[in-house]
C-alpha cells in the first residue's frame, strides 16, 4: 500500500521528502540570496574549503545562520575539505595547447609549466612529488575532469614522458587524475584539511565534515580523533570518489556518519559507463547500514548558465530520487552559476514530480533493499530493538494510510531507523537539541521541531499532536502513528509505537 501524504500545505521544505545541498560561493553568499534559497528548499549549505579563505569562510558561515535565523528556520551548515587533489602548476601567457601524438613531460616543481617549442616538448609541473616516482608506462594520466587525456611513455631524471591521446588547452591549476597508478599510503586527510577541520571546529559551528577522496575506514577515523579533540559532536561524509574506495565500501560505509557519491572524480577515475551502477549500489549499502547518502556532481550543471536544465538532467535527479538517495546537491550552480535560486527551485519541482509518481520498479527496489534491515543493529545500544520499532511503525502507517510519522529523540538515531524504511510520508522529529535538529536537516522525509521539554509519559501524544496541528503538519481525521520512548524524562530507547487519529478515536 502506498500512503497518502498530509492534506495539508506545507512549507517548501516539507513540500518533498529528499533534501538539498547547496555550495555556498560568490553567487549565493550574500544573506538576501541565501534567504531566497532557504525559501525556495535549501536544507544544508556547504562550504567548500577548496576555494576562499577564512575570512570568507566566516563570513558566509554569518551569514547562512543570519539568513536562517530571520526566517526562523535551522539550516545544517557542512564544510568539505580538499583532500589531497592533484593539480598542474600554472603556465606563461595563462594556459598551454597539448596537440594530439604530441610529446609532454609531466615534471615535480613549484614552478611554471612550459609550452611546446619547436626543440622541446611542453612541460606541465605539479608539486605533487608521486606522481613523478609511482607513474609507470602504459598508465593514462587525465587533467580537468577527464578531457585531456596522456600515456605514460617512459620515466626520466627531468620527469614523466607521456604521449597525448586526447588533445585539448590545459589552463592553470586544473586537476591531475591517475587512475591507474598505485599512489601508495596517500592520506585522505592532508595537511591543509587538519589545519581546515581545526578551523571549523574551533571557530564555526558546523554540523557536518566532509571528507574528500577517503580510500580506507582509517581515513576517517583520522579525521574523527580532531573532531573528538575538540569535544564536538560533528558528524563525518566520507565521499566515495576513488577505485580503491569502491573496493573497501562495507567498511568505509561502516566508519562513516554519512557517505557522498562524489560523481565527478569517481566517473574520471572509473569511466563515466560505470557510475550509475556504483551509484545504485552506494545508495543501497547506505540505506542497509542505516546512514544518510548524497548524490552529487553536475545535477543541474546546464542551469550554471541556463534558467532551465536539460531533459537529461531533470532525469538524473529524478533517478537518484528513485534509488533512495537522502539528499542530492549543488554546486557551481548555486556557488557561481547566474541562476542560483532558480536551480533551487528547479531541483525541489523535480523532487517533488519524482516522489509523486505512482508505485513502480522503483519502489520495488526500495522495497528490496530494506526487507532485511531487520537484521542490522544500528540503534544506540547496539540491539536491534531500535531498528524493529522503526518498521514497525513504517508498516503500522502502511496499513492504517497514516498521514504522518512522529518520533520522539534525543539523538535523532529513532527518526534516522524510520527514514531508512523510506516511507512515503512525513517523519516529525521531536527533540530538545539543537544539534540533532541539524543533523536531521540531511535524512530523507525529516522535518525537525526543536521543543524546550517533552512531555511526560500519558501527555506527550496529545501535546505532540497539538504542536503538529497548530503548524499545519496535520489536520483533524489524520492518522499519525508516533514513536517514543518511555518514560519521556529518562530519555529511554524508543520502546513504544502509538497511533491515534487527529481529534480523537483511531
Amino acid at each position: 500500500l502506498e500512503v497518502p501524504k498530509p492534506t495539508c500545505t506545507l512549507p517548501p521544505q516539507m513540500s518533498c521528502l529528499t533534501k538539498i545541498v547547496c555550495t555556498i560561493g560568490p553567487a549565493s553568499c550574500s544573506v538576501e540570496v541565501l534567504k531566497k534559497l532557504i525559501a525556495a528548499g535549501m536544507n544544508v549549505a556547504r562550504l567548500n574549503f577548496s576555494h576562499g579563505n577564512y575570512d570568507l569562510m566566516r563570513e558566509w558561515f554569518r551569514n547562512v545562520r543570519t539568513a536562517a535565523a530571520e526566517l526562523n528556520k535551522e539550516i545544517a551548515v557542512m564544510a568539505d575539505l580538499q583532500g589531497p587533489k592533484i593539480r598542474c602548476n600554472g603556465f606563461p601567457g595563462g594556459s598551454i595547447e597539448l596537440k594530439h601524438n604530441a610529446e609532454v613531460i609531466i615534471a615535480f616543481s613549484a614552478e611554471d609549466g612550459a609550452p611546446a617549442t619547436a626543440t622541446s616538448p611542453a612541460i606541465i609541473t605539479t608539486k605533487f612529488q608521486p606522481l613523478a616516482e609511482r607513474a609507470k608506462p602504459g598508465e593514462h594520466i587525465l587533467f580537468d575532469d577527464g578531457y585531456l587525456e596522456v600515456v605514460v611513455e617512459r620515466t626520466a631524471a627531468d620527469g614523466v614522458h607521456c604521449r597525448v591521446v586526447v588533445p585539448g588547452v590545459l589552463k592553470p591549476r586544473k586537476g591531475i587524475n591517475l587512475p591507474q597508478t598505485d599512489l601508495g599510503p596517500l592520506p585522505a586527510l592532508t595537511a591543509k584539511d587538519t589545519e581546515d577541520a581545526r578551523f571549523v571546529l574551533r571557530e564555526l559551528d558546523i554540523d557536518f565534515l566532509s571528507l574528500s577522496f577517503v580510500r580506507r575506514p582509517e581515513d576517517i577515523q583520522d579525521l574523527r580523533r580532531i573532531i573528538q579533540e575538540y569535544g564536538k559532536d560533528v558528524k563525518i561524509i566520507s565521499k566515495i570518489e576513488k577505485p580503491q574506495a569502491i573496493e573497501r565500501l562495507s567498511d568505509i560505509v561502516a566508519a562513516s556518519d554519512g557517505i557522498m557519491v562524489a560523481r565527478g572524480d569517481l566517473g574520471v577515475e572509473v569511466g563515466n559507463h560505470k557510475v550509475p551502477g556504483l551509484q545504485k549500489r552506494m545508495i543501497r549499502e547506505a540505506i542497509a547500514r542505516g546512514i544518510p547518502v548524497i548524490t552529487a556532481t553536475q545535477m543541474l550543471e546546464s542551469m550554471i548558465n541556463n534558467p532551465r536544465p536539460t531533459r537529461a538532467e531533470a532525469s538524473d535527479v529524478a533517478n537518484a530520487v528513485w534509488d533512495g538517495t537522502d539528499a542530492v546537491m549543488l554546486s557551481a550552480e548555486t556557488a557561481a552559476g547566474n541562476f542560483p535560486v532558480e536551480a533551487v527551485t528547479m531541483m525541489r519541482q523535480i523532487l517533488v514530480d519524482a516522489e509523486a509518481q505512482p508505485p513502480s520498479a522503483f519502489s520495488s527496489q526500495l522495497a528490496d533493499i530494506t526487507r532485511g534491515l531487520g537484521q542490522v543493529q544500528l540503534d544506540s545500544s547496539g540491539t536491534e530493538i531500535g531498528m524493529s520499532m522503526g518498521r514497525t511503525a513504517v508498516e503500522l502507517a502502511k496499513l492504517t494510510h497514516s498521514a504522518a510519522i512522529a518520533c520522539v529523540t534525543d539523538t535523532g538515531n529513532a527518526a534516522v531507523r524510520v527514514s531508512t524504511c523510506r516511507p512515503a510520508i512525513p517523519i516529525f522529529s521531536f527533540t530538545t537539541s539543537l544539534t540533532t535538529v541539524r543533523r536531521l536537516a540531511l535524512v530523507r522525509g525529516c522535518f525537525p521541531i526543536l521543543m524546550s521539554r517533552i512531555p511526560e509519559a500519558e501527555m506527550a501524544f496529545i501535546e505532540l499532536e497539538r504542536v503538529l496541528t497548530e503548524r499545519g503538519c496535520v489536520h483533524e481525521g489524520d492518522r499519525v502513528v508516533y514513536t517514543a520512548g518511555l518514560p519521556t524524562l529518562k530519555r529511554a530507547t524508543t520502546n513504544t509505537v502509538h497511533i491515534r487519529r487527529v481529534g480523537g478515536g483511531l
